[in-house]
């Protein structure tokens, strides 16, 4: 029975970070078990008192300790249910933390896999449940558990009759509870899978608002909007009307219950064997039995919506990258300057569509390579292997002469820079934004870099300087601000190899004069890539790769290239100077 039950799942998920909190623990079960005390003394109390109405004095110290315990049993309610939600919290948000490392570790196929809002459904929505879970299972399922198995022990010490019978009828509700929840399991399931669906259309909606409105489609967003809530209506329902059955078996074994207190009782009393406090104090104890039955019923809710979370949380988990780090070790790049060799590298995003087709060729430490070439033609792949978001099919990417596959990803990307067109910014300072929330780097390295880079006259203008905070997605910035961010970002990691996909195509021509004298002094000393449809970003690069189709079709100095009318460069040049782009 228990093996069904997600017991084992969610330790095993949240198990190391409850460990994190074993002082926590020890605190909650003592206050969890004064609670316990307190609930079955006090019926106790009110026996004596009863007992005690016969007597010329009645006993009533029993209804002032009553009274007191009565508050006593709301405090420790109170202490244990804070206890328990800064445990649960706190483990899931240790959980939350290890699944965003994880959705981040994962390759860009992974990305292509699931939308935006049905990674933060899971990450956010189906973590919060493991942390309701917690609170409702280990600080309520469990205490009611206990406080069941006690209670029958003390109904046997009234009377063997009335703890026999009352064994049966919780035997029976947790059979039938048992059976009602693997009837609803698999409805809370598609729930969870149709939430995710809908949040993840929702965050893609968002997303791109801009090119919705703008392209007339608002039409066809409201009626896939409004048949995902169709879908989802049906499938909650369902949910509703399994859970609706639980409640109604609740309220059939609730009259059961009533019915055996009574005729036990009743019989008790008949015969001799039970007084007014001890029948009393039975129906208070019978009670507390289907208090505790009930409120089990109401949390395996909770445990249905954790099975559906904690297999959704485990589908994540057990993803695995195709792009990971060594499988032991792994090699240090060199510093200073890198080398760049591809050897016969095939590649393709799906398989038995290649892009890339037998890719070779070498770049010396510290020289310039433009690539070129239509679009579709494998450009941008070659960037995208350089940083192993990636890796071929066949062949080899070197860099210092180090096979890249063999050096762990922290230190590749550490080593390896790129700006492309597409510049994120986030919510947070122009420090921020720069270091990538790293406090380390120091304020005058970054300022005489954004001086370099001829943005001294916007840091001057900032009102806060470099604590003035950006919105996400670099509103109130210029495009070609956001792009010189993206340059200064770069840079200050000091990487070996630097990678230019596009990066000036969204700057004006004067901006991009500016920028292109500042990074060719900023280049000096590194291996540069830069990938243009704009040949004249080109001009000073050491050599030039044009690709066309996924094949390599030159490669050779630029002036060499230049000299020749009949190259593929010369021609592509010729058209650009005639079209003023390619």
């Amino acid at each position: 029975m228990w093996t069904k039950l997600p017991i084992l799942p969610y330790f095993r998920l949240v198990g190391p970070y409850l460990k994190q909190h074993k002082s926590r623990f020890a605190l909650l079960t003592l206050l969890l078990a004064a609670n316990i005390a307190v609930q079955l003394t006090m019926p106790w109390l009110l026996m004596k008192y009863f007992d005690s109405l016969n007597s010329p004095k009645p006993a009533e110290r029993f209804i002032f300790l009553f009274i007191l315990l009565g508050v006593c049993y709301q405090i420790l309610s109170l202490a244990s249910d804070y206890v328990g939600e800064h445990v649960g919290w706190s483990a899931a948000n240790k959980l939350r933390s290890r699944l965003m490392r994880h959705c981040l570790g994962q390759d860009i196929a992974f990305f292509h896999r699931y939308s935006p809002g049905e990674l933060l459904d899971r990450v956010d929505g189906a973590v919060n449940g493991l942390a309701e879970f917690f609170y409702k299972f280990v600080v309520r399922f469990t205490n009611n558990l206990v406080l069941l198995g006690v209670t029958l022990i003390v109904l046997y010490n009234i009377h063997w009759s009335i703890g026999a019978v009352m064994t049966l009828f919780v035997a029976g509700s947790a059979l039938v509870y048992y059976l009602l929840r693997d009837y609803a399991l698999p409805h809370w399931v598609r729930v969870g899978e149709t939430a995710s669906a809908f949040f993840g259309f929702i965050g893609e909606q968002l997303t791109n608002t801009e090119d919705t409105r703008s392209s007339g489609a608002s039409g066809y967003v409201m009626r896939k909007f409004k048949a995902l809530l169709n879908q989802w209506l049906p499938v909650h329902m369902e949910a509703g009307r399994a859970f609706s059955v639980m409640w109604m078996s609740s309220m059939l074994l609730l009259g059961v219950s009533t019915i055996l207190t009574f005729g036990v009782s009743s019989w008790l009393w008949h015969a001799g064997l039970a007084g007014p406090g001890s029948i009393y104090m039975i129906m208070m104890y019978t009670v507390m039995l289907v208090g505790p039955i009930d409120t089990i019923r109401l949390e395996l809710g909770a445990l249905q919506r954790a099975s559906a979370n904690i297999e959704r949380i485990r589908q994540l988990f057990e993803i695995r990258p195709s792009v990971g780090d060594p499988a032991e070790g792994g090699d240090t790049l060199p510093g200073g300057a890198l080398s760049v060799e591809f050897s016969g590298v095939e590649f393709g995003y799906t398989s038995g569509e290649p892009v890339l087709h037998g890719i070779g060729f070498r770049l010396e430490a510290g020289e310039s390579l433009g690539i070129v070439g239509r679009t579709g033609s494998g450009k941008t792949s070659i960037a995208r292997l350089l940083l192993r978001l990636y890796d071929p099919q066949s062949g080899t990417v070197s860099l210092g002469g180090t096979d890249i596959s063999r050096v762990k990803l922290s230190g590749l990307r550490e080593r390896v820079g790129i700006v492309t067109q597409d510049v994120q910014i986030f919510k947070g300072t122009v420090r921020d934004n720069l270091t990538f929330f790293d406090p380390s780097v120091p304020d005058g390295k970054i300022i005489s870099l954004l001086t370099e880079l001829s943005l001294d006259s916007w840091f001057e203008a900032l009102p806060q300087g470099l604590d003035t905070q950006l919105e996400a997605g670099g509103g109130g910035l210029s495009a070609g601000e956001a792009q010189l961010l993206a340059f200064a970002r770069v840079f200050l990691k000091d990487p070996g190899l630097i990678i230019l996909d596009e990066a000036s195509s969204r700057l004006d021509p004067a901006t991009e004069e500016k920028l292109d004298r500042a990074v060719r002094k900023l280049l000096r000393g590194r291996t540069a890539i830069l990938i243009a449809h704009r040949l004249s970003t080109l001009r000073h690069v050491d050599r030039i790769l044009v690709m066309d189709g996924g094949r390599i079709a030159e490669n050779d100095l630029q002036g060499a290239l230049l000299e020749d009318p009949d190259s593929r460069y010369s021609r592509l040049l010729r058209q650009s100077l005639r079209n003023r782009t390619v």
